[in-house]
């Protein structure tokens, strides 16, 4: 007779789950029993929310299933439009405990989910405790969010065909059932989902799904699809790349480490939370190594195929945060301004998603900005650990800001879209206006609304018209005025129809 492996209990099943992640390996017997005790194990139904209002902030780790994080839908009835897919191995929902007032997300569950529940409140206790837990939980946290930005990222750049497969190779990679007799791959994940994290409709993902499943890469399933050849869906997903001119240069700028750049630097970064707790003689050592640096517009503040690992501080201006598809096609992402950081990345090469395209920042403006070895502030961090978690808790403020942003420029009709990114770039950089304290002065070109939005400039001139007659906006010369902010943000409420 087969042996059957014992049936744990529900405390058992959570130690084992969270023993697994790197976060929590290293933890005491002691620290997880406190842990586990604030923790419940919960199954829910497919479509279910994962989130609890009435409850306190929590965060979830799944034991099997996955989860569409998406927007609730009209009238509160199920996931709306689906951002991604996540599943096991994952911490959800730190970035939220950081940003309760912008939880635009829920998690759903994309089949019968598993998933254990812990007290946020009390996991902030218990890291407090050990400064080395803080320390681990950065750099999973660094690397799940960087994996996980790549792979929405790469949803939106470049030809439909390639970032479908691409698609559907990562989630099956990470998400999916392998059939260890065939090498197949099951993924559950249904067209209208598929779609609408591709920002497309359901027909042409109908039509590139045949095309798919004609090659022999796939084959179609009720409500998901199974991956029979993952090389040959492979060779479809990563083309050989194609990089224009422009991504090639090098970057461009004036820089140095004058006395009155220094003190720039220094009085800058200590006006950040996570450089505040950072000894003098630290702070020196990152300061020997950086550099203050002007771009002039148009220039690249940098890009991920000169191989250089910095971490980038913007203090004045603008820069275009884009990714470059293999075919060489550039998809703006978002407006860096004054006070933006570039995400904390791990340096190591087994420790970093491959990526089948570039990043660059491109001055969108004159831009002055900080930058910092990357190595150095890794080390820095992990030779103090407790300065982990304001770096952590800034990285996850930040991270959960883009993605509301990236999002709120994809979803809807233009004029939603195109009044939701002011609302948020006027919060994020706007400056008051001389003409009234609650007017807000925002300095952005039309170009890089058309780019942010992916319209061309017509479209975009004709849609800032018509808000501008709404008395929510006043427009000027490379630039506009947020006049009645309340207006514009019930503009850009998507409408129960969209």
């Amino acid at each position: 007779m087969a042996k059957t492996e014992p049936r744990l209990s529900d405390k058992e099943l959570m130690e084992r789950t969270l023993r697994d992640m790197p976060a929590f390996a290293a933890w005491s017997s002691l620290g997880m029993s406190r842990l586990l005790a604030a923790s419940r194990l919960q199954w829910h139904a497919r479509g279910g929310s994962l989130s609890d209002k009435d409850r306190a902030p929590e965060v979830l780790v799944l034991v099997s299933g996955s989860v569409l994080y998406a927007e609730p839908a009209a009238k509160g009835l199920g996931a709306g439009a689906a951002w991604t897919l996540l599943g096991t191995g994952l911490l959800l929902g730190l970035a939220h405990m950081v940003a309760l007032e912008d939880d635009l997300f829920e998690y759903f569950a994309n089949d019968d989910v598993v998933a254990i529940h812990i007290q946020g409140h009390l996991l902030f206790e218990l890291l407090d405790s050990d400064a080395e837990r803080w320390r681990d939980m950065g750099h999973m946290v660094i690397s799940q969010d960087l994996k996980q930005g790549d792979l929405t990222s790469s949803q939106m750049a470049g030809r439909l065909s390639r970032r479908l497969a691409e698609t559907i190779e990562k989630l099956a990679a990470s998400h999916g059932t392998p059939n260890k007799e065939n090498g197949s791959i099951h993924l559950r994940l249904t067209q209208h989902d598929l779609a609408a994290m591709l920002r497309v409709s359901r027909q042409s993902v109908s039509k590139e799904l045949a095309s798919l499943s004609i090659s022999g890469a796939i084959q179609l399933k009720y409500n998901g699809i199974l991956v029979l050849d993952p090389i040959a869906l492979q060779r479809i997903a990563r083309p050989p790349p194609v990089q224009p001119a422009t991504q090639v240069a090098l970057r461009t700028g004036i820089g140095g480490r004058s006395a009155e750049e220094r003190v720039l630097m220094e009085r800058t970064l200590r006006g950040k939370r996570a450089f505040l707790p950072w000894s003098s003689s630290a702070m020196k050592r990152l300061l020997d190594s950086s550099r203050l640096e002007r771009h002039p517009r148009g220039a690249v503040v940098w890009t991920s195929l000169s191989g250089i690992a910095e971490y980038v501080f913007f203090i004045s201006g603008h820069a275009s945060v884009g990714r470059v598809s293999p075919e060489g096609e550039r998809f703006a992402l978002l407006l860096f301004g004054p006070g933006d950081f570039s995400y904390i990345k791990q340096t190591r090469p087994t420790s970093l998603p491959m990526l089948h395209g570039s990043y660059d920042y491109i001055a969108d403006s004159d831009v002055m900005s900080i930058h910092m070895p990357m190595t150095l502030i890794l080390e820095t961090l992990d030779s103090e650990p407790m300065l982990w978690k304001e770096a952590l808790l800034m990285s996850e403020r930040q991270h959960a800001s883009y993605t509301q942003t990236v999002y709120r420029q994809v979803a809807g009709s233009l004029r939603q879209r195109l009044a939701s990114t002011i609302h948020r770039l006027a919060e994020l950089h706007g400056v008051r206006a001389e003409k009234s304290e609650s007017a807000t002065r925002l300095k952005v070109s039309q170009v890089s609304l058309a780019l942010l939005l992916q319209a061309n400039r017509q479209a975009v001139n004709k849609e800032l018209k018509a808000l501008a007659t709404t008395g929510a906006i006043e427009l000027g010369y490379n630039g506009l005025t947020v006049l009645d902010r309340e207006s514009l943000g019930r503009i850009a409420i998507r409408s129960l129809d969209s």
